[in-house]
């Protein structure tokens, strides 16, 4: 019923006015905590999307609000990735048009007992929700490690990266794929952190979905939108001692050491250019078909259009 409301009150922005409507723009996000998340708040906080002429507001839902807001058209952008392509690979009106991380700073960690991957036969596995990037990354992982994603794990929809930690604290889940600052705070508890998904493979996580109407209606807005992201990105590189800031205050993130670490995690992911690499959209491509399994065999351009991106530099 929340949901219900919440899309009920972002659909009457988009009721509103024309004149209204240019005014103000919708980017959902599933939180303002996080790397993936840093961007598009930086370039909300320090006035890039401003500076561009866009009135945009960042709202917080959960992720399948934010897709089902996208295609709805009431909310105009929609800042997650992977659950992008598997609506736009099952036919529904939307694309990609900008890769905001070049790869994932996520990781698996798992309890204490659990050393290895190949240690996870039987366990349960906690994931954000069925298709999404944490699914989709253990599978590419279990696959790798010769266990069957299917048979040899449970697997648990328990919500985001923080809820995914607070369930490996409570033992209700034995593994999770964990974003910074959590898989810092776990390392610190004992649990044991087995691998970067990066170091499998490079996957984008982070980006920017639009319904395929507004590519018609609202090109320039679009790449206004991106050019603003963009420049998000380059503060975030060129200025370490405000970010860090941001992330001790508005992340709740006290020790120095865990800031350092997470600020060097991701700055070397983001991209320059919002144009994802053709390796890291097959890769996408192919864990969204293993965790779809009615979805179509797609090329690039199904999926993503980076034109936009392209104007924006």
């Amino acid at each position: 019923m929340r949901l219900v409301r919440l899309i009920c009150a972002i659909g009457s922005l988009a009721a509103a006015p024309a004149t209204l409507a240019q005014e103000r723009l919708t980017l959902g996000l599933t939180t303002r905590n996080g790397s993936t998340s840093l961007p598009y708040v930086v370039a909300e906080e320090k006035g890039f999307f401003k500076a561009e002429g866009l009135n945009m507001l960042v709202v917080i839902m959960q992720n399948q609000v934010v897709v089902n807001g996208v295609l709805s058209r009431q909310v105009d952008y929609g800042g997650t990735f992977s659950n992008f392509v598997g609506a736009a690979m099952s036919g529904a009106p939307v694309k990609i048009v900008m890769s905001v991380m070049d790869g994932a700073d996520h990781f698996l960690v798992t309890s204490p007992s659990i050393k290895r991957v190949e240690d996870l036969k039987g366990k349960t596995f906690g994931i954000s929700s069925f298709g999404g990037t944490p699914h989709s990354e253990a599978i590419a992982i279990l696959r790798k490690y010769g266990l069957n994603p299917e048979k040899d794990v449970t697997f648990l929809q328990v919500g985001g990266s923080s809820a995914r930690y607070l369930a490996l604290e409570s033992g209700s889940i034995h593994a999770a794929m964990l974003v910074p600052p959590f898989n810092h705070q776990a390392k610190k508890r004992g649990f044991n952190e087995l691998l970067g998904f990066n170091d499998i493979m490079s996957m984008p996580v982070g980006g920017l979905a639009v319904h395929t109407q507004k590519i018609k209606e609202r090109p320039d807005e679009i790449v206004k939108t991106i050019r603003a992201l963009i420049k998000s990105l380059e503060y975030i590189r060129a200025r370490k001692a405000d970010i860090l800031a941001m992330i001790e205050k508005q992340w709740g993130i006290k020790e120095a050491d865990v800031r350092e670490a997470m600020y060097r995690e991701m700055i070397g992911l983001y991209s320059r250019t919002g144009i994802g690499s053709d390796e890291a959209m097959r890769n996408v491509i192919r864990l969204v078909r293993e965790t779809r399994k009615n979805a179509p065999e797609v090329s690039i351009a199904d999926v993503a259009d980076w034109s936009f991106a392209r104007k924006a530099q």
